[in-house]
Protein backbone atom coordinates (compact mmCIF):
# COMPACT_ATOMS: atom_id res chain seq x y z
CA UNK A 1 0.00 0.00 0.00
CA UNK A 2 2.99 2.83 0.53
CA UNK A 3 3.94 2.17 -3.09
CA UNK A 4 0.55 2.80 -4.30
CA UNK A 5 0.38 5.87 -1.85
CA UNK A 6 3.95 7.45 -2.89
CA UNK A 7 2.86 6.92 -6.66
CA UNK A 8 -0.82 8.78 -6.48
CA UNK A 9 1.37 11.25 -4.40
CA UNK A 10 4.05 11.53 -6.69
CA UNK A 11 1.05 12.15 -9.52
CA UNK A 12 -0.70 14.62 -7.80
CA UNK A 13 2.56 16.51 -7.84
CA UNK A 14 3.10 15.99 -11.37
CA UNK A 15 -0.23 16.99 -12.33
CA UNK A 16 -0.47 20.16 -10.01
CA UNK A 17 2.63 21.48 -11.73
CA UNK A 18 1.17 20.63 -15.63
CA UNK A 19 -1.62 22.81 -14.63
CA UNK A 20 0.89 25.69 -13.44
CA UNK A 21 3.04 25.47 -16.51
CA UNK A 22 1.32 26.87 -19.51
CA UNK A 23 -0.89 23.83 -19.76
CA UNK A 24 -4.21 25.43 -20.92
CA UNK A 25 -2.72 29.25 -22.59
CA UNK A 26 0.43 27.95 -24.18
CA UNK A 27 3.75 30.02 -24.00
CA UNK A 28 2.84 32.63 -26.91
CA UNK A 29 4.67 32.91 -30.52
CA UNK A 30 5.89 36.32 -31.50
CA UNK A 31 7.09 37.48 -34.72
CA UNK A 32 7.94 41.39 -34.91
CA UNK A 33 5.06 42.99 -33.51
CA UNK A 34 2.91 39.99 -33.92
CA UNK A 35 2.15 37.40 -31.39
CA UNK A 36 0.10 34.18 -31.45
CA UNK A 37 -1.00 32.60 -27.91
CA UNK A 38 -2.67 28.92 -28.36
CA UNK A 39 -5.27 27.86 -26.27
CA UNK A 40 -5.79 24.69 -25.27
CA UNK A 41 -7.86 21.81 -23.61
CA UNK A 42 -6.42 19.89 -21.25
CA UNK A 43 -7.60 16.28 -20.26
CA UNK A 44 -6.38 14.59 -16.93
CA UNK A 45 -7.05 10.97 -15.81
CA UNK A 46 -5.36 9.08 -12.90
CA UNK A 47 -6.13 6.11 -10.82
CA UNK A 48 -4.39 3.45 -8.70
CA UNK A 49 -5.16 0.26 -7.10
CA UNK A 50 -3.53 -1.91 -4.29
CA UNK A 51 -4.54 -6.12 -3.83
CA UNK A 52 -3.66 -8.68 -1.78
CA UNK A 53 -4.77 -12.33 -0.80
CA UNK A 54 -3.59 -16.10 -0.74
CA UNK A 55 -4.98 -18.81 -2.70
CA UNK A 56 -3.66 -22.16 -4.54
CA UNK A 57 -2.38 -20.45 -7.82
CA UNK A 58 -1.20 -17.44 -5.75
CA UNK A 59 1.15 -19.52 -3.50
CA UNK A 60 2.75 -21.59 -6.21
CA UNK A 61 3.62 -18.51 -8.22
CA UNK A 62 4.64 -16.34 -5.19
CA UNK A 63 4.82 -18.39 -1.88
CA UNK A 64 4.84 -15.33 0.72
CA UNK A 65 1.50 -14.34 -0.79
CA UNK A 66 -0.13 -12.68 -3.46
CA UNK A 67 -0.19 -8.89 -3.79
CA UNK A 68 -0.57 -6.51 -6.39
CA UNK A 69 -0.25 -2.69 -6.34
CA UNK A 70 -0.41 0.07 -9.46
CA UNK A 71 -1.41 3.15 -10.37
CA UNK A 72 -1.30 5.25 -14.09
CA UNK A 73 -1.75 8.63 -15.35
CA UNK A 74 -2.14 10.28 -18.76
CA UNK A 75 -2.54 13.97 -19.56
CA UNK A 76 -3.49 15.12 -22.94
CA UNK A 77 -4.02 18.59 -24.53
CA UNK A 78 -5.74 19.59 -27.75
CA UNK A 79 -4.99 23.35 -29.52
CA UNK A 80 -8.93 24.77 -29.73
CA UNK A 81 -7.81 28.37 -30.72
CA UNK A 82 -5.49 31.22 -31.18
CA UNK A 83 -5.36 34.32 -29.49
CA UNK A 84 -3.57 36.79 -32.78
CA UNK A 85 -2.37 39.64 -31.25
CA UNK A 86 -1.30 42.38 -33.89
CA UNK A 87 0.01 45.74 -32.68
CA UNK A 88 -3.72 47.15 -31.77
CA UNK A 89 -5.78 44.67 -32.83
CA UNK A 90 -6.33 41.31 -31.07
CA UNK A 91 -8.59 37.96 -32.82
CA UNK A 92 -10.04 35.02 -31.37
CA UNK A 93 -9.34 32.14 -34.49
CA UNK A 94 -10.72 28.59 -33.41
CA UNK A 95 -9.50 25.65 -34.50
CA UNK A 96 -10.98 22.37 -36.47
Amino acid sequence: MEFVRDILSDLNKNLAKLAEDNAVVGKAISVGDRHVVPLCEITLAFGGGAGSGEGTVEERLNPSGARGQGAGGAAKTRPMAVLVIDGDSVKLKALG
